[in-house]
């Protein structure tokens, strides 16, 4: 399966989408929510309403990059679980898609 962390090998699997297509899909200039973990787009409107954190957080990120935040708050046992949803909503692949918040020192 091509989940978070598996981008590098598999991107041509998924279709490729510029950076200027995601930041486009805020759910402001668009209703769409989208946004990046590990090089990997995921449409995460139909998910808003499911997300466990509630929705505020994806709307946070919506149209940037939220790989750091990802990975600090669900760890390696909720991954498993994460991973799992987010597989039914990735629509592609980007580079160069930034992160609103710079990394903590503290978040390997």
């Amino acid at each position: 399966m091509y989940g978070v962390n598996e981008n590098k090998k598999n991107k041509t699997v998924l279709p490729y989408i510029s950076p200027d297509q995601v930041s486009q899909r805020n759910g402001v200039d668009n209703p769409e929510i989208w946004l990046v973990i590990d090089d990997i787009v995921y449409d995460c409107t139909s998910f808003l309403s499911r997300h466990p954190g509630g929705e505020a957080v994806l709307r946070r990120f919506a149209g940037f990059d939220c790989s750091w935040q990802y990975h600090a708050i669900h760890g390696e046992r909720r991954k498993v679980f994460a991973n799992k949803s987010l597989e039914k909503l990735r629509v592609g692949w980007t580079e160069g898609v930034s992160n609103p918040y710079s990394k903590p020192e503290w978040v390997e």
